[in-house]
């Protein structure tokens, strides 16, 4: 009988064992790997991308997490549309046109969002002794547009093109951030279209030039953002980037952790739960991570709506929210 007993107890210790390492394996398969596409390297999205991939890794909620840098958010989409990577940068813009098959894409991206990752003002600026004073002088003057192909240069043109101006009618340089920057430095170009300041190549700008904003009458920039649903308009206070004496009137632009309608669960999951518990501490490294915190508090009183960006949310991040209690 002792012996009975013994041999049971040893038996159940076994059961358990074993079922405990199951468990464990279970949960260590249920990891996701991310691979997430950014920006060009030096721009805001990298940036995000890279502080993003270092608190996934911290979190315990994911196998691993990479950051890779791409183009920019068109190249994004369609990397994740082709399921090369699992998570992109994308701003509201393009979101919107992936969903529906638009130029610049091809087909129809099924994106689903995450969470918001900032808010962000767009603009142009120029050396402060130029006599470009507001958008109806760059006629004629050498933009720096952003890279050829890039979401920058896509804005630019849509822009522009809500207000009557074509490529044609400027002479358009094809230079991202950092080195469009450098350009209206040394002379090379006239103007240059920015986005999310503080960013490298803006800041490289400030110190090393005195610049400032191109105007932007409000008449156009109402047309502009009655254009698309994607812009919406924001107040960038003075000071925000050396150069900027006032406060100022400009383009908004969501942007958002994007992934697709079929993806994983456990990806969106896993960054949005990171990005709610993380995001003040992030912004330390990432400073456009701060701007989501009244997008959060929004979402307390007016629910999915506000954390959408331009697709709905992916189950996986509801289930994050709603266990925050950001979400009923």
């Amino acid at each position: 009988m002792v012996t009975t007993m013994k041999f049971t107890i040893s038996t159940a210790a076994a059961v358990l064992a074993v079922a405990s390492l199951c468990a464990t394996e279970v949960a260590a398969q249920s990891k996701p790997d991310i691979r997430i596409a950014t920006g060009r390297p030096g721009g805001a999205y990298f940036t995000q991308g890279a502080v993003l991939a270092e608190a996934l890794k911290k979190s315990g909620l994911v196998k691993s997490a990479n950051s890779e840098s791409s183009s920019g958010a068109i190249e994004s989409g369609r990397l994740l549309g082709k399921g090369t990577i699992h998570l992109a940068a994308m701003d509201a813009r393009w979101v919107s046109l992936a969903l529906v098959g638009g130029k610049p894409f091809k087909k129809k991206i099924a994106l689903r969002t995450v969470t918001p990752m900032s808010v962000v003002p767009m603009f142009f600026v120029t050396l402060a002794d130029s006599g470009i004073k507001t958008l109806n002088d760059i006629k004629g003057k050498r933009l720096a547009v952003g890279a050829r192909g890039s979401g920058m240069e896509a804005h630019v043109r849509k822009i522009l093109g809500t207000l009557g101006i074509t490529f044609k009618d400027i002479r358009p340089i094809y230079l991202s951030f950092g080195p469009g920057g450098r350009a209206v430095r040394e002379g090379k170009a006239d103007v240059q279209w920015q986005c999310c300041p503080p960013n490298k190549g803006l800041t490289e700008l400030t110190e090393l030039a005195n610049v400032r904003h191109v105007k932007f009458p409000q008449k156009q920039l109402d047309l502009v953002t009655n254009s698309t649903s994607a812009y919406a308009q924001m107040m960038v206070r003075k000071g925000a980037f050396k150069g900027l004496d006032r406060d100022i009137n400009t383009i908004r632009l969501g942007i958002g952790w994007m992934v697709l309608k079929d993806s994983d669960p456990q990806i969106a999951y896993a960054v949005a739960k990171t990005m709610i518990a993380k995001y003040k501490e992030m912004s330390k490294k990432a400073r456009h991570y701060a701007s989501i915190e009244p997008i959060y508090a929004a979402a307390r009183k007016e629910g999915r709506s506000a954390l959408e960006v331009a697709a709905p949310l992916h189950p996986g991040a509801v289930r994050a929210f709603k266990e925050a209690g950001i979400l009923k």
